[in-house]
Formats: structure tokens, sequence, C-alpha cells
């Protein structure tokens, strides 16, 4: 076997292996879009082969795997510069694809580390296990997970609470949720996940046109929202037959009532209505309270794998360093 560096004359066969990839991971997330995402995959491929961070696995003349980074950036899950490889952004073939994976992180990270880059993130389908695994022991851990639900096979909600109004908020309107936004940021950054938000990206959210606010109200007051967007952060979110989730809270005075259960059902018939097929999110498994909601509706077909490497590391001299 040997690595090479990425090139665009490798994109073909590469584009096979990402094919294969999410063929298999449809076989197993039974509410996933079944098409092909050819044409979205080899742009991928294409922009990330580019790139500087990565390598493809050759073993008797023919690509058996593959792993790419975009980046890097500054402060990239810290105060390091970090990359990230998107989903289709790696894939791994034959019967020993832990190892493969393994060897290609291990080629990969000696030239970022090389350029001082510490903070590595990368996109898997989430019931990969055996290639999950392999990056779990090399020392990554799961922060986020992307989601879908077919709409049509929905266990729909019969029970509503007619005290209960569901509306969109448009244009300013949609600031009367700045209380509850603001209080889902101070969660974010609060144990265990400790999410820092900037008060710039506080303001940039209600400013995006894409972004719409769905709230649900009793009398005037608003006791929760979620919101819908058209793009989000993988190929199968980007379809024209799925609206995302970008955001949900609900008033801690109001927990275990219902409201967000109404919430989602209204955002399924709204979706349904614009000729949605699909409803999808992403959501930081390192928030306990997100993770049981979402996983009772959404099946995960990504994981989101981190690992921060000790800067301390770069420029280090084993013989002459002293604790």
């Amino acid at each position: 076997m040997k690595f090479q560096s990425t090139e665009q004359k490798y994109v073909k066969e590469a584009l096979v292996l990402a094919l294969e990839e999410y063929s298999i991971e449809c076989t197993k997330c039974t509410q996933l879009i079944k098409r092909s995402f050819e044409k979205e995959l080899e742009g991928i491929i294409q922009r990330l082969f580019n790139n500087k961070y990565g390598k493809v696995a050759v073993e008797n003349g023919k690509v058996i795997g593959y792993l790419a980074f975009e980046g890097p950036r500054d402060g990239f899950h810290g105060n390091v510069k970090g990359v990230f490889s998107p989903l289709g952004g790696s894939a791994f073939a034959g019967d020993h694809r832990n190892v493969l994976a393994s060897k290609l992180l291990e080629e990969v990270a000696a030239d970022l580390v090389a350029d001082g880059i510490c903070s590595f993130a990368l996109s898997r389908y989430a019931h990969d296990e055996e290639v999950g695994r392999s990056f779990v022991m090399n020392g990554f851990g799961i922060r986020c997970s992307d989601a879908i639900m077919k709409l049509s096979a929905r266990k729909k909600i019969s029970e509503l609470n007619e005290d209960i109004r569901l509306q969109e908020l448009v244009k300013d309107d949609k600031r009367e949720i700045s209380r509850l936004r603001k209080e889902l940021i101070e969660h974010l950054c609060s144990a265990p996940i400790f999410f820092p938000t900037n008060i710039i990206q506080y303001d940039n959210w209600f400013e995006n046109d894409r972004t719409r606010v769905f709230v649900a109200k009793e009398e005037n007051r608003v006791i929760g929202y979620m919101a819908l967007d058209t793009v989000a952060e993988t190929f199968v979110s980007e379809s024209d037959s799925i609206y995302n989730i970008c955001g949900a809270y609900v008033d801690k005075e109001y927990r275990n009532k219902g409201i967000a259960q109404q919430l989602l059902e209204y955002l399924c018939v709204v979706s349904e209505k614009e000729g949605m097929e699909y409803l999808g999110v992403d959501c930081e498994t390192l928030n306990p309270t997100a993770l049981r909601f979402w996983s009772k509706y959404f099946d995960n077909y990504t994981y989101s794998y981190a690992r921060r490497i000790d800067e301390r590391v770069l420029g280090y001299d084993s013989v002459s360093f002293k604790a």
C-alpha cells in the first residue's frame, strides 16, 4: 500500500468509494434520502483534493481509501488552527477499513501538525461503527450529529394543547424570541456542553433572511420556538426535498408539557404543505437535553468526530524538554 497526496486524477476512483459508503448508510438508516448524490459528492471531493491536506491510499494501482480536509481556519474548537473534513471527505474500502482509516489519519495528521494545526474534525456516517471506533481509539470524541426524519413515516401528534398558539414570525417580529435565544446561549455555555457563542453571531442569526422562526405562545408570551433553514451542513441536508431545523428552545417553566412536540409537528405540517418530504436537524450530542429530544423523532446519519492536539507538541524537543 502506498499513500499519495490528493490530486484531481484520483477524484473518479474516490467518488466510487464515497457513493458506496452512502449506499451502505441508506440500508442502515431507513429514513435517509435514497437517491444518487453523485454530482454533490464529486464536487466535494474535487474541492478537497485541491487543498493541501489530504491523502489517498493506493494498493495494486487502485484507490482503496482517502481522507481530506478543508481549511485551516483560526479559532477552530479553541484558540488554535483547525481543519474539517465534511461528509464525503473520507471513504475507506477493503476488509480492514478500521486499519486503513487509522493509517490515513496518521499520514494526514503528520502534515497538519507540521504546519501548526492542532484541531481536527470530520463528519462520518453514524452507522459505520468499524471506522467510527477506529477514530475514537485514535483520540477523537463525538460532539454533534446530523439526523433526518421522513415526514410521511412520522408518528403524528394528535393531542394538542388548545391554549397554545403556534405561528410563524416574520421580519423584525423574529426578535420576539430574543429572550429565549439568550437563554439558549447561556444553556450552551454551561455544563456539560461548554459551547461558546459570541454576540456578533447572535445578532447575525436574526439578520439571515433564510432563517424562518416558528413559535409557541401562551396568550402573548413566547414560550418556545423552532427555526428552519434550507441550508445545513451536509450534502444531504442541501437537497431540494428537505428543510432543516437550525435552532430550538422551550422556556424552562414550560418543559415537559409537550410544547416542543407541538412545535415539531407544526413544522412538519408546514414542511409538507410546502412540498418537502424530509426534515433534518443537526444536534450537539454533548447537549443531553437536545440529544434526548431529537433522538425520539429523528434518525442519526452522521457523527462529527473531533480531536484537539496538545499544542505544546509544536516545537517539542523530547531530549531537552523539562517539566
